[in-house]
């Protein structure tokens, strides 16, 4: 118990770090971006690949693939039936907000500081199920009743999908991996020294672009509890009824209580939504979500 609190409070420093930051005007919210493309093409892939090391394959896999993907079209579905005879714009934040996970930048950090390495990979095979639904599947949907016309093709979603580095690490070490190719061990302890980084550098990213704007409130929070009424109940059933090992099924519930993914604030605004109800949507789920993570964390401690 101590060791997990231990490092929730490190963790919970980092996002404050980057807050602070922001706040004291060492830096500012604009210079995430050039943080985030460190992570996304450096840190996060490099500690995706890592989870290669003790690579084995099981039904787990793909459950977890299937998972990412099956689940998410039914809170894509939840979304759309929620929203019915509102207006245009608030239905596309219901189909952007409900769905969809930030699984590299927030989920990937608290499975590298808390659980063993082998979770990395079926962390990894979840994101695959996860990654064409935020890429474009839900921007899709939302264009649809936006009003805004529209849609994103599939050839959208695939250049998406194959221009993003996680996606590609995970693509090359299935493609090597699939036929029984192994890598030697010291492969993985200098891409190790790479992805280290990636926790601290997600979790100050965090703090330095975490805003809390009030307008709207009421709607935020209508979209939010839709989204984490159904993301418990199936982290409750994966853990309780599903069959695999303890840390598969502690991986698969930390995936299911992440936040929506970062790409929800440009398609919203993209389809007219309210940039104050977006900014809130998604601090707000990232607070939920950091809540729940942590309780998780320290129950199963």
């Amino acid at each position: 118990m101590l060791t997990v609190l231990i490092k929730t409070f490190a963790f919970l420093l980092m996002i404050c770090m980057g807050f602070g930051f922001k706040k004291c005007g060492v830096l500012h919210a604009d210079d995430s971006r050039v943080l985030i493309k460190i992570v996304v093409n450096i840190t996060m892939p490099a500690a995706l690949i890592s989870g290669f090391r003790e690579f084995h394959f099981d039904s787990s896999l793909l459950f977890a693939i299937a998972l990412g993907f099956g689940f998410n079209l039914v809170l894509m579905a939840a979304g759309y039936l929620f929203s019915v005879g509102r207006e245009g714009t608030i239905r596309a934040l219901y189909l952007l907000g409900v769905p969809t996970y930030n699984i590299g930048s927030f989920v990937l950090p608290f499975v590298q500081g808390f659980l063993p390495g082998s979770a990395v990979l079926t962390l990894s095979m979840f994101d695959i199920g996860n990654n064409p639904i935020g890429a474009g599947m839900a921007y899709s949907a939302a264009t649809s009743v936006s009003g805004r016309g529209g849609r994103l093709s599939l050839r959208d979603i695939a250049s998406k999908l194959f221009h993003s580095p996680p996606f590609l690490a995970y693509l090359v070490m299935m493609l090597l991996y699939a036929p029984g190719v192994r890598l030697p061990a010291e492969f993985f302890d200098l891409v190790d020294l790479f992805g280290k980084g990636n926790a601290f550098l997600a979790m100050f990213i965090l703090g330095l672009i975490f805003e809390l704007h009030l307008g709207e409130l009421k709607t935020v929070l209508r979209i939010l509890g839709v989204r984490y009424a159904l993301c418990i109940a199936a982290a409750a059933a994966v853990f309780l009824l599903t069959p695999f090992d303890l840390v598969v099924r502690q991986t698969l519930v930390l995936c299911l209580l992440g936040p929506i993914t970062t790409l929800s604030i440009p398609f919203a605004l993209q389809c007219g939504c309210k940039q104050s109800m977006t900014g809130a949507l998604s601090s707000m789920s990232m607070l939920c979500s950091l809540v729940l993570i942590i309780g998780a964390l320290v129950i199963w401690a």
